[in-house]
């Protein structure tokens, strides 16, 4: 279609998809049946026919198609009528998968979805690796009009973004560590290593009535943790002693000396560690930052190795200013965000992770705010009665996917979140998940599934599959015909035979998947109908 007339939902009985028909059983017959014959037999209307008749036989909304089309057009031409489609309020819960290739219509169908849900004034989250600039400008042009906040990080554009802490929300230091942990391209000993080191100087952070951040991680990983146990050591003595805790320091740094080299960088903090230590002090957090200053430095730089790209990436220069804002820099007018108040104020977020200049670290940006957005699910999920509905858009899903945001999937029904995932092919999770077990185990807690044309034959035959099966008519036209030896050669006997059965088929071939015309699209809604559509060009 070359355009449509624009029609804005209020969110409370669907959402649009543009015009359509129900697919059932015929037309997986008589789509079977089309795709046995040649072009050759499929004939159109004669030429020597007048324009007038032409036109009077054409279907309705009819478009000659053009020499250089993508795709078939028989498809949707297989049903005369269409209808209104609607993505029910209903289903969303359940989540939606959206597969589509490339120039197939995916970013033409979240341009409709999202601008649906910016006037029905729903919080809306975008995650946009790659960051379409149409898409980006849509949504954009459409808070304008509904009146909406829109917020707007970028990597690439750091003077036009919001600065956003993805380490604002957890529950657990634990939690903390792991959302920068896990980004670690490391197992085994050297990834619980990292994951160790940051979980201490955290909790330490913590302990010291700082809150963390990436860059201060980094500053402590990387130059030692002695500031950090200095300020901790200050606190413990002067509770357990008072104002005199410092009097008798240098006794304590005499005995430490004795015998050894002293890890330590200055002799003020060696002899508050001996006066700690001598106290039999009981905590936690003061005894492992003691444990990182007395461990090797040349095993400690070689363990974290792992763990140094990673910071140096998230908590450096510019990236680092917006990844950890610091509210006290005046000099800094960039409003500070994170999930939880974006919820709070009803906002629109638009995240390009720019993945085609540095696909490491936008996949890095992306996993580490989901992770944040699951924290914040999660609470939403423990606490509240009724929670605001929370939709989340992701385009290239593979390359932000995380333990995280699989648990988004499984439980952020309850949290009010309604998902939607993009993805070309199934080896894109396989690469993620390490399995197409793992993979399948993800996608299928996605209850919709809204499939453009794809090229991928593993994600035609997955898609299809979840499609379900029907059985159509199979003819079977026998003929014989002979001549007995004895009789006259003029004679001969013949038969023929016609055998009808049903057989099992595909309700969808994958091969139709794999010739959708572009901005055509089957959807399988919450596990029940499947229509054929086709979406309009928003205006």
């Amino acid at each position: 279609m070359d355009g449509a007339k624009r029609k804005e939902s209020d969110g409370k009985g669907g959402f649009w998809l543009g015009r359509g028909f129900r697919w059932t059983q015929q037309h997986a017959e008589i789509s079977r049946q089309i795709m046995y014959r040649s072009p050759g037999e499929i004939q159109g209307p004669p030429s020597w026919l007048p324009p007038p008749i032409l036109k009077a036989i054409q279907p309705k909304n009819f478009v000659p198609l053009k020499a250089d089309s993508v795709g078939v057009s028989w498809i949707h031409g297989i049903s005369p009528d269409e209808e209104e489609l609607t993505l029910p309020i209903e289903a969303l819960p359940g989540h939606t998968l959206v597969v589509g290739t490339t120039r197939a219509g995916k970013t033409r169908l979240y341009e409709l979805l999202t601008t649906q849900i910016v006037h029905a004034k729903k919080i809306l989250i975008i995650i946009d690796p790659k960051g379409d600039k149409d898409w980006e400008q849509r949504v954009r042009k459409e808070c304008e009009r509904a009146g909406r906040k829109f917020l707007y990080f970028h990597p690439a554009h750091p003077s036009k973004s919001i600065r956003m802490n993805p380490l604002a929300n957890w529950n657990t230091v634990a939690e903390a560590a792991t959302r920068i942990g896990q980004l670690v391209d490391a197992e085994g000993t050297f990834g619980a290593f990292a994951w160790k080191t940051l979980f201490r100087v955290m909790r330490a952070q913590v302990a010291d009535g700082v809150r963390p951040n990436i860059r201060t991680a980094k500053e402590y990983v990387q130059n030692g943790v002695e500031p950090l146990l200095e300020s901790l050591l200050k606190k413990a003595l002067y509770q357990r002693l008072g104002g005199a805790w410092d009097q008798d320091l240098d006794t304590f740094v005499e005995k430490q000396q004795r015998g050894k080299t002293s890890p330590f960088k200055s002799e003020r903090l060696e002899g508050m560690t001996g006066k700690f230590l001598s106290l039999k002090i009981k905590d936690e957090a003061i005894e492992a930052l003691i444990a990182m200053v007395n461990h090797s430095k040349e095993h400690y730089s070689k363990m974290i190795q792992v763990l140094e790209p990673i910071l140096e990436m998230l908590g450096s220069d510019e990236l680092g200013q917006m990844l950890s804002p610091d509210p006290l820099d005046l000099n800094d007018t960039r409003p500070i965000y994170d999930t939880q108040k974006i919820i709070e104020e009803n906002a629109v977020l638009y995240v390009g992770l720019d993945s085609l200049s540095n696909k490491i670290i936008g996949s890095a940006i992306g996993s580490i705010l989901l992770a944040d957005f699951a924290s914040v699910a999660g609470a939403i999920y423990n606490f509240k009665d009724k929670p605001e509905d929370i939709y989340l858009f992701i385009d290239e899903a593979a390359e932000v996917m995380n333990e995280q945001a699989i648990q988004i999937l499984n439980k952020g029904g309850g949290a009010g979140i309604k998902a939607f995932i993009a993805t070309q092919t199934i080896a894109d999770f396989d690469v993620v998940f390490g399995s197409n077990a793992r993979t399948g185990q993800a996608l299928g807690n996605l209850n919709n599934v809204l499939c453009l044309r794809v090229k991928d034959p593993q994600m035609a035959e997955w898609i299809a599959t979840s499609f379900g099966k029907t059985a159509a008519r199979d003819v079977r036209v026998t003929h014989t015909t002979g001549s007995g030896s004895s009789k006259s050669f003029t004679e001969f006997s013949g038969s023929t035979a016609r055998a009808l059965s049903e057989v099992e088929i595909p309700f969808v071939s994958p091969d139709l998947l794999t010739r959708l015309p572009g901005l055509q699209y089957f959807a399988f809604l919450a596990g029940s109908t499947l229509y054929k559509g086709r979406l309009p060009l928003l205006q």
